[in-house]
């Protein structure tokens, strides 16, 4: 009988299914009435990784409803703000604050085109 891969000396009983290698009885872990070595069942199952694989966990929050005043209000340096304070925290919802800044930035050239065009704004300066 062969011996176990991290055991030298002890019987396997079987082989991992995923790497092929030999364990005893200690090292086995079954899942679904299939034989692991546990490096293999961390790896697959648990959504572990190696040791020497392992990256420090990131966790992502939402950007709360107030930060949408800032892309609103002051345009592309609004939404820059917004994206240079939350880009590590929620890097979706900070990139699309930025998208939207410089979009509001031409809504915001519009609107005023538009008032100077018809004559509004000279219309509120002769009140004045």
């Amino acid at each position: 009988m062969a011996d176990c891969f991290y055991h030298t000396g002890r019987d396997a009983v079987g082989a991992c299914v995923n790497c092929g290698k030999m364990i005893c009885l200690e090292c086995r872990s079954m899942v679904g009435g299939k034989i692991y070595c546990q490096p293999c069942a961390d790896l697959i199952f648990a959504g572990k990784k190696p040791d020497n694989q392992v990256k420090a966990a990131v966790s992502y929050s939402r950007i709360g409803g107030a930060w949408w005043l800032l892309p609103i209000f002051l345009t592309w340096v609004g939404g820059l703000i917004v994206w240079l304070v939350n880009k590590d925290r929620d890097p979706a919802g900070a990139r699309y604050m930025l998208i939207w800044g410089i979009i509001f930035t031409f809504i915001w050239w519009i609107f005023f085109w538009f008032i100077n065009w018809s004559g509004l704004l000279g219309n509120l300066r002769s009140l004045f």
